[in-house]
C-alpha cells in the first residue's frame, strides 16, 4: 500500500510538473490579430463600397423625394425636412450603439441586422398615409438601420489593413459618392414612373442587398506568436502596479522560498495569452447592478471625454454637421427655384457624388503618404467647403452650379476620409471605433436642427440663400475650431507623460 501511495504521489508530481511546464511554455506566446493588408481585405473593401453605395446613395438622394412628399401631403418644406433630419440624426446618433454591438457580436452581424431593419423601414414607408407616420417608418427605422450599416463598414475596413488603411477606407467610402451618382437619376426615374409609394417599395428590395454584402465581413482569426520577454516583464510590472497598489509592504515580508505576488499574477494571467488586471478592479461586495453599469460604461468608453483632443473634435463635428447636409437636401430645390428644368437638377447631386468618389480615392492615397499632415488636410477640406457653400447663392447659372457641385464633392471628401484615420493618430487605434461613433452622435444632434432650420428659413424668406449662408458659416466655424487641434493634442500628450 505504501508503495502504491508512493507511485501515485510520484505520478501526481509528474503531472503537476508537466502542467507547470506547459503553462510556462504557453506564457511565452500570445494571440494577436494580424491584418492581411491585402488579399481578402480587398474583397471586404469592395463589399463595403457596394454596401455604402446602396445605403448612402438612398440617404443622400433624399432631396429628390423631399419635393414629391411636399406635393403629395401638401405640407410646408420645414415639416418635410424633419423627415430627413430624423433619418440622418437617427443614423448618426445610433453610432455608439452600432459600435458597442460590433464589439460584442462582430461587424458582420450588425451590418446584416441593420440591412433587415432598413428594408422593413422602407417597405412600411410605402404604405404611409401621412407625414407623421413617415417620421417613424422612414425617420427612425431607416435612420437607425443606416447607422447600424455605416459605422461597422467604415470602422471594420481598417481592421483588414495596416500600411494601406487610409487607401482602403477611402475606397470603401467612395460608395457614398458613387451611390449619390447612381441613385439620383434612379430615384428620379422611380418617382416619375411609380410615384413615392412605389419608389419606397422598390428601394426596400434593393436595400436587402446590404445583408448579402455585409456577410462578407468575415472576422479575422487571432494568430499565435512568440512573446518578447521584455514586453512580458513590462506588462507584468504594469499589472502589479495597477492591480495591487497596497501590497508592496506585504511583498517585502514574504519569505524568499515562497511564491511572490508577481509570480502568482503571471501564472493566473499569462496562461490565457494576455495580461488582465486582477484583484482591485472588482470588489467582492460590489452589487450586480453596479457591475452591470461598470461593464456598460467600459463597453462604450465614456472615458474618451476626459481627452481635451477628443472634446475639440466633437465640438467641431457639431458645428460642421449643422450645414454639412444642406447642399445634399436643398441644392436641387434651389436649382429648380432658379428656373433650371426639374429633369436636369438631379444631375447636380450626381456631380457631387462622382467628384466625392474621385476625391475619396485620391485623399485616401494622399493620407497614406508619410509627408502628409492629416490635420492640415482635414482643415483645408472644411475651409474650402465652408467658403463654397456660403457663396452658393452667387452661382447664378446651371453651369456654375455644376462647378460648385464638383468642387464641393472634392472638398467634402477630405474630411470624410481623413476623420477616422485622424482619430486613430490622435487617440490610438484601439479607440477609433468608440471615438468615431461618439463623433457621429454630435453629427446627428446637429443634423436634427440644421436641416429643419434651413427649411424654416426658406419658408420665411422664400428662397434658400440665407440657408446656404448659415450652413457655410457653421462649417467655417468648425474649421476654425480644428486649427489649434494639433497643439491641444501635443499638450495633452505632454501632460499624460508627466503624470
Amino acid at each position: 500500500m505504501a508503495c502504491e501511495a508512493q507511485i501515485s504521489s510520484s505520478n501526481t508530481d509528474s503531472n503537476d510538473a508537466i502542467q507547470t511546464t506547459n503553462e510556462e511554455d504557453e506564457s511565452n506566446y500570445e494571440y494577436v490579430t494580424v491584418p492581411p493588408d491585402g488579399g481578402y481585405g480587398w474583397i471586404v473593401t469592395a463589399a463595403s463600397l457596394l454596401c455604402l453605395l446602396i445605403s448612402d446613395g438612398i440617404l443622400f438622394s433624399f432631396g429628390l423625394i423631399l419635393t414629391d412628399l411636399k406635393q403629395v401631403f401638401d405640407v410646408p418644406v420645414a415639416q418635410v425636412a424633419w423627415i430627413f433630419s430624423i433619418v440622418n440624426g437617427s443614423s448618426l446618433i445610433s453610432g455608439p450603439v452600432a459600435s458597442a454591438l460590433s464589439n460584442r457580436f462582430g461587424f458582420r452581424t450588425v451590418v446584416i441586422i441593420g440591412s433587415l431593419i432598413g428594408s422593413v423601414g422602407l417597405f412600411t414607408s410605402s404604405f404611409a398615409q401621412s407625414i407623421d407616420s413617415l417620421f417613424f417608418t422612414l425617420g427612425v427605422l431607416f435612420g437607425v438601420a443606416d447607422g447600424l450599416v455605416f459605422t461597422p463598414i467604415v470602422v471594420g475596413v481598417g481592421f483588414y489593413f495596416d500600411k494601406r488603411r487610409a487607401l482602403a477606407t477611402g475606397i470603401a467610402l467612395c460608395g457614398s459618392g458613387a451611390g449619390t451618382f447612381v441613385f439620383a437619376p434612379v430615384i428620379y426615374l422611380l418617382l416619375e414612373t411609380y410615384t413615392v409609394s412605389g419608389a419606397f417599395l422598390i428601394l426596400s428590395g434593393i436595400y436587402l442587398n446590404c445583408a448579402v454584402l455585409g456577410s462578407l465581413l468575415v472576422p479575422l482569426k487571432p494568430q499565435r506568436r512568440k512573446k518578447l520577454q521584455e514586453d512580458v516583464k513590462l506588462l507584468v510590472d504594469d499589472v502589479v502596479t495597477q492591480s495591487v497598489p497596497h501590497t508592496f509592504n506585504e511583498v517585502e515580508r514574504v519569505d524568499q522560498n515562497e511564491v511572490t505576488v508577481k509570480e502568482q499574477l503571471v501564472k493566473k494571467t499569462v496562461h490565457s495569452g494576455k495580461l488582465e488586471q486582477q484583484c482591485a478592479s472588482d470588489p467582492i461586495d460590489q452589487k450586480p447592478v453596479q457591475k452591470h453599469l461598470a461593464n456598460v460604461l467600459k463597453l462604450f468608453k465614456f472615458s474618451l471625454f476626459r481627452s481635451p483632443t477628443f472634446v475639440v473634435v466633437c465640438v467641431s463635428s457639431f458645428f460642421q454637421s449643422i450645414g454639412w447636409f444642406v447642399p445634399s437636401v436643398y441644392l436641387t430645390a434651389h436649382a429648380t427655384k432658379m428656373g433650371i428644368p426639374k429633369g436636369e437638377a438631379p444631375f447636380l447631386l450626381s456631380v457631387i457624388g462622382i467628384a466625392s468618389m474621385i476625391g475619396r480615392i485620391f485623399n485616401g492615397w494622399l493620407a497614406d503618404q508619410p509627408c502628409v499632415n492629416l490635420l492640415f488636410l482635414n482643415n483645408v477640406g472644411l475651409s474650402v467647403a465652408g467658403v463654397l457653400i456660403t457663396l452658393c447663392p452667387f452661382f447664378f447659372s446651371y453651369e456654375l452650379l455644376v462647378v460648385f457641385s464638383a468642387i464641393f464633392g472634392l472638398a467634402s471628401s477630405c474630411t470624410t476620409v481623413v476623420r477616422p484615420i485622424l482619430l486613430g493618430k490622435l487617440l490610438g487605434l484601439e479607440n477609433v471605433s468608440n471615438g468615431y461613433s461618439f463623433m457621429l452622435v454630435f453629427y446627428g444632434v446637429a443634423t436634427l436642427s440644421g436641416i429643419p432650420i434651413a427649411g424654416l428659413l426658406y419658408d420665411i424668406f422664400g428662397d434658400y440663400h440665407v440657408a446656404f449662408y448659415l450652413a457655410g458659416s457653421s462649417i467655417l466655424l468648425s474649421a476654425f475650431i480644428c486649427y489649434p487641434l494639433g497643439m491641444v493634442n501635443r499638450w495633452e500628450k505632454r501632460l499624460n507623460s508627466s503624470n
